[in-house]
């Protein structure tokens, strides 16, 4: 009979035990670490730079979310600066690899640069060659670039998965930086391709670029289709092009004036694609992170655009029913105001 009551209290210790770890778990601080180019990195897009915490999209899923999160992107990184990076030995790299290595959740943004600093606006002009049957595609440079990519890419993801094999990766797609007058496309390109025989117009332009730059993010589209369970995909082209498509303007003004970046809207709209996925995998409370979101805006609001009505701002932005509409209503009040800053 004492036999049976110790056993029987040990089986109900054990399951009190592994309840409460359960429990302690689901209330564990969530890591999260950004890695990639500058547009993770966000030292270009945000402004002020000293808001650089509440408009760059990596501080923002932080923040909102009450996650751990560390950033150990690099401005001007390619995919093979990358992988160079997350698997040398340097005391910069191993800074990396530790936080690789505690992370529950790892975020990428890469590959951009890979077409962006081979020459843009020339590859625009090949592109449009070689849609014409001027040039054949596996003689072009476009080619070129996406099978190292393709090769880069795949070990990028091999070497995180080594590295860290329970984190949950998202990495995330390239936007489309083209639109009526963007700079990313340089006088000589816009010159060619708007004469004989290619007759682009602006909106044709911009076509192009999606379409170039859709070969791209084929390099995430195929991996995944191939490799399903080893990532996530934010797809920050689609979130960008649905509001070029809705609001042309509001579009172009997710771009920073460079051409390149994300502007502090540009910031929010990628938070907001990666606030969607946190939501839908249940890795984020909808409620509490939306509640924190409201507060960041407003605070900025009354902090710096003391000429746009707090009240009215308040009731509008407490109104919203989502992080994405409280970024709209949150840059669209705050629209041609100056920030004052100290």
């Amino acid at each position: 009979m004492a036999k049976k009551f110790i056993a029987g209290f040990l089986i109900a210790a054990m399951a009190i035990s592994v309840l409460f770890c359960l429990s302690a778990c689901s209330e564990k601080q969530l890591k999260i670490v950004f890695l990639g180019d500058s547009i993770a990195e966000a030292i270009l897009g945000p402004s002020p730079l000293s808001e650089r915490e509440n408009y760059g999209y990596y501080a923002l899923v932080g923040k909102r979310n009450g996650f751990e999160y560390v950033n150990r992107s690099v401005s001007g990184h390619k995919s093979a600066q990358l992988l160079d990076l997350i698997s040398q030995e340097t005391e910069d790299a191993r800074m990396t690899v530790t936080h690789i290595k505690t992370a529950d959740i790892i975020q990428v943004s890469i590959l951009g640069n890979d077409m962006l600093q081979s020459g843009l606006s020339e590859l625009l002009v090949e592109y449009a060659r070689e849609k014409r049957g001027e040039i054949a595609k596996d003689d072009t440079y476009r080619e070129e670039i996406l099978r190292s990519s393709r090769i880069t890419f795949a070990k990028i993801i091999a070497k995180l998965k080594e590295l860290n094999p329970d984190a949950i990766l998202f990495i995330q797609t390239v936007y489309n930086p083209v639109y009526d007058g963007s700079p990313i496309a340089n006088a000589t390109a816009r010159g060619i391709l708007t004469s004989e025989p290619y007759n682009y117009s602006e909106a044709d332009l911009r076509v192009l670029g999606g379409e170039l730059l859709a070969t791209l993010n084929d390099v995430v589209f195929s991996y995944h289709a191939e490799n399903p369970d080893d990532f996530y995909i934010v797809d920050v082209c689609k979130a960008f092009g649905e509001i070029y498509d809705a609001d042309p303007v509001r579009g172009k003004n997710l771009i920073y004036p460079d051409g390149i970046h994300p502007s502090n809207e540009g910031h929010a709209v990628i938070a907001d694609a990666t606030q969607s996925l946190l939501e839908t995998l249940g890795l984020a409370k909808k409620s509490s992170s939306l509640i924190s979101y409201k507060k960041l805006r407003l605070e900025q609001i009354k902090r710096l655009y003391p000429d746009v009505d707090y009240y009215d701002a308040k009731r509008e932005i407490n109104d919203a029913k989502s992080t994405a509409e409280v970024t709209e209503i949150y840059f669209r009040l705050t629209d041609g105001h100056t920030p004052a800053l100290a």
